[in-house]
């Protein structure tokens, strides 16, 4: 009976039976987790989710079926068409991890079905910069008579370059630098948006780990832990996808394989590949992370040209593809210059951001790391600015310059001490700052210290697995007693700095964020990642070390984004569905939001409504003006900015108030809006109970749950 039971629990028998019997074990518990468990949270039964953690649970069950190296070697040697399976699944599926059914809080509550919510996860009201603007961005370049245009003019009401500073798709050979947003041209809103959402994860991981492969030289298992490291730190997550970092690690990868590859076609693939690189890098238009990522590009660069110098030869050949590279991106990069030129141009001489000047200094999110752990599931306020790198910083620093120290060797020299030197010139920026003189000379007065922090945790990360994936058991290191010294030095200052840090930036409201438990939880994680790291040298600890790293990755970073199904919360809600009514009547209706968050004046862009107070990426100076009057110029400060808008009707004199640093309330008089050419009012009052309100001077259209659209008479 024994030998029976061996014979059956030997991951080489009866795989075919164990398979199908782990079928259909994963999907009962997932319909029992359905219908007994996550009924009370959600009301509304979803097939949808019932696949999903019927994946799940099979996933589990595959590694007590299959031997872990049969498996993974299987997802190694197929990762690229397992990339694409699952895009296709997820496109097929219309999902997304956007949070835009936070909508359902602002637009008709109580008209709710199961379309309108997370199918897993719950949706991040801290990420209104992706579910409250950007997101509905991209979807109005889907909408309407002209789709994809370079120019539009939903957003501010009036002509737009909708491409640079909105970043949405158009139809342009200059989309060659936003191959994400393919999808959205190719398959529409709901599909394509999928494919953009998941493909800068898929994009994420590969990257990070082809880099780490390059990193380790080949070391599967530590590339493989490094890629989760980047992937589901909770900075990359709560940014979602900081595409910086995705394109900087392509092009690093594509850099190395030019350089190694004698085979022609590869290297033209692999400077395709640079420029699609370089293009996209340049149009995420976000100065501090890319300022911030290029030195850290720089730096890995250095080591790259460093390690293959020995072995590649000049030839003409390279150097002939490597000007055609060089020109065919200087003709992109012109054209752009043609097209958004003024954009640019307005943007750089707006009071915000244009005119900023850090000098850098002063952040606290460096140990963040350890109490990201706990934001995915309570959430404190601006989760996002209080996001770090996975990056057990500052210990990689000191765990390299130890490993170049006692193994003087120059395969280890070309790698830390650009690396090192780096991430020491980033540990001044972030922590002391830099003169003025000198933060403008070097440009890092583009990238503020808490941004900057990112590039650093990723050098850090990096240089990790360059001493977890390059150290041998004959290299010298330290003895393990030192290594639990240190390992116990660093845990106290760690724990120390992350705790009275996030203490200090915390608001009010979450004072009470850190408490004993969690003190006790985050040292029950990182104090033994923090001992074993500082003795990697022994196989036994380095494994250890992995596992309790992945564990802190996936708390860090996989339940920060929710998954949604569909783009319905934007378009099929009553509301919205007037809204197109009415834009296909009247496709030049200008619009405004009354009495509403600024997420509101999004979602009628979204509808591919003319929304004079959506949010300016740009200032409309010759609205303002209008708007303002004589007042307009003494005023410029309070308008000329990247802003979100938010509109009150008043009997008092139009005026405008700037209520923080990017976000500006306007007080129109019901007098102004003939004036301003506004056609349409959508509000979440009856404007007819204001006591100054002139009824003739407007029509109700439109009155349900708490919606209420008010035509303007002229």
């Amino acid at each position: 009976m024994l030998e029976k039971i061996k014979e059956i629990y030997c991951k080489d028998n009866f795989i075919k039976i164990k398979l199908v019997i782990a079928g259909i074990v994963s999907i009962a518990l997932a319909m029992i987790f359905e219908y007994k468990v996550y009924s009370a949270i959600d009301p509304f039964p979803s097939k949808n989710r019932i696949i999903f953690i019927a994946i799940a649970l099979m996933i589990v069950f595959l590694h007590f079926i299959i031997k872990l190296n049969t498996m993974y070697e299987f997802l190694y040697k197929h990762r690229y068409k397992i990339a694409c399976a699952f895009l296709l699944f997820v496109m097929i599926g219309k999902y997304s991890g956007s949070s835009i059914t936070e909508y359902n809080y602002y637009i008709q509550p109580g008209i709710d079905t199961g379309r309108y919510h997370t199918l897993l996860g719950i949706a991040r009201p801290a990420r209104s910069d992706e579910w409250g603007s950007s997101t509905t961005y991209i979807l109005s370049q889907g909408v309407g008579e002209d789709k994809y245009s370079y120019y539009q003019d939903s957003l501010r009401g009036v002509k737009t370059d909708m491409f640079t500073l909105v970043g949405g798709p158009a139809l342009d050979i200059l989309m060659l630098g936003r191959p994400f947003q393919i999808g959205l041209l190719l398959f529409g809103n709901n599909m394509g948006f999928s494919f953009y959402w998941y493909v800068r994860l898929v994009a994420m991981l590969l990257g990070a780990f082809e880099l780490c492969m390059v990193v380790t030289n080949k070391n599967k298992k530590i590339s493989l832990l490094g890629s989760i490291m980047i992937t589901f730190s909770a900075a990359v997550q709560w940014w979602y996808c900081l595409d910086c970092l995705i394109w900087a690690q392509i092009i690093l990868v594509l850099a190395n394989l030019f350089f190694e590859t004698d085979k022609r076609y590869i290297k033209y693939l692999s400077v395709f590949g640079i420029l699609v690189g370089l293009l996209s890098y340049l149009f995420v238009l976000y100065p501090p992370w890319q300022v911030a990522f290029a030195y850290f590009m720089i730096a890995m660069l250095i080591w790259i040209i460093l390690k293959n110098w020995k072995n590649y030869k000049i030839n003409v050949h390279d150097c002939i593809v490597i000007a055609v590279t060089i020109l065919c991106f200087g003709l992109l990069v012109f054209r752009w210059f043609i097209l958004s030129g003024d954009t640019i141009s307005a943007t750089l001489n707006t009071a915000y951001p244009g005119s900023r000047v850090e000098t850098g200094g002063r952040t606290k999110i460096l140990y963040q790391y350890i109490y990201n752990i706990f934001m995915s599931f309570k959430e404190c306020i601006n989760a996002c600015e209080y996001s770090s790198m996975l990056s057990l910083f500052p210990i990689p620093m000191i765990l390299g310059a130890i490993y170049l120290f006692r193994n003087r060797k120059k395969e280890h020299a070309i790698f830390l001490i650009p690396t090192i030197t780096m991430s020491i010139i980033f540990t001044i920026w972030c922590t002391v700052g830099f003169p003025e003189w000198l933060a403008k000379i070097s440009i890092f007065s583009m990238a503020g210290a808490s941004r900057a922090s990112l590039a650093l945790g990723t050098l850090n990360i990096y240089i990790l697995i360059y001493v977890l994936g390059n150290i041998k058991k004959d290299d010298k290191w330290m003895k393990w007693w030192i290594g639990l010294i240190l390992g116990i030095i660093a845990s106290i200052f760690v724990m120390y700095m992350a705790t009275t840090q996030l203490n200090l930036i915390l608001a009010e409201p979450n004072k009470d964020y850190i408490t004993p438990v969690k003190i006790a939880i985050a040292s029950i994680l990182f104090v033994p990642m923090f001992i074993l790291v500082f003795n990697l040298n022994k196989p036994k600890c380095q494994t250890a070390f992995m596992a309790l790293a992945i564990i802190a990755a996936l708390a860090s970073g996989l339940c920060v984004n929710p998954i949604i199904r569909t783009t319905d919360i934007i378009y099929e809600k009553p509301a919205a569905k007037k809204m197109q009514e009415i834009r296909e009547k009247e496709p030049d209706a200008i619009w405004i939001s009354e009495n509403c968050e600024f997420q509101v004046s999004n979602y009628m862009v979204a509808n591919g409504l003319r929304t004079l107070d959506s949010t300016s990426v740009y200032p409309n100076l010759e609205f303002f003006q209008k708007l303002l009057g004589e007042n307009a110029k003494e005023q410029e400060y309070n308008y000329n900015r990247y802003a979100h808008h938010v509109v009150f009707l008043t009997n008092e004199e139009t005026h405008l108030t700037l209520e923080q640093t990017d976000k500006s309330v306007w007080h129109i008089n019901p007098k102004d809006l003939e004036k301003l050419g506004i056609d349409y009012i959508l509000s979440n009052r009856n404007i007819y109970d204001l006591d100054f309100i002139e009824p003739e001077m407007f029509e109700n259209v439109y009155s349900e749950d708490n919606v209420h659209i008010f035509k303007v008479k002229k």
